[in-house]
């Protein structure tokens, strides 16, 4: 039987091989080094392998999801884009045509779990990414502009 998270080494731990198995990474928030099984499985690449949240399980507690009826709600009102379809994100105003499952997503606030509406992965990423903090967001802008002060 092959590895269940990497689909590539014969499983010698249970439905693991040795090498996932002893796996280890860095929680991007709480920068400890874990076992992979203290992440939570994200998805599957292309090759089968898995791939794994960048914050452990317990520094993600806090953040909500949408509320499964809520999500239901608002996609009977505004249903995901079909694939193949012109997608256009309001946050980055590009325009994609849709050819992946997850090239748009449901964003939603983690504090709430409040609806915000359809965005591509990238703008749903980059703000997850800065925490969905307005000042962190504001100083990225700075930073881009090249007018935030270091001292």
């Amino acid at each position: 039987m092959k590895c269940t998270e990497c689909n590539k080494n014969e499983a010698t731990q249970g439905e693991f091989c040795d090498l996932c198995y002893n796996e280890t990474k860095i929680c991007r928030r709480c920068q400890k080094r874990k076992s992979i099984f203290e992440f939570e499985k994200n998805q599957k690449s292309i090759a089968g392998k898995v791939s794994r949240r960048g914050e452990c399980k317990e520094c993600r507690k806090w953040k909500k999801p949408i509320p499964r009826k809520a999500r239901l709600e608002y996609e009977k009102l505004h249903p995901m884009p079909p694939m193949g379809e012109p997608f256009f994100c309001p946050v980055c105003e590009n325009t994609i045509v849709r050819q992946f499952r997850n090239d748009v997503i449901l964003d939603h606030s983690h504090k709430d779990g409040k609806i915000r509406g359809w965005i591509c992965r990238q703008c749903n990423s980059s703000i997850g990414m800065m925490d969905e903090d307005v000042n962190i967001l504001k100083r990225a802008i700075k930073w881009v502009q090249g007018t935030l002060r270091l001292f």
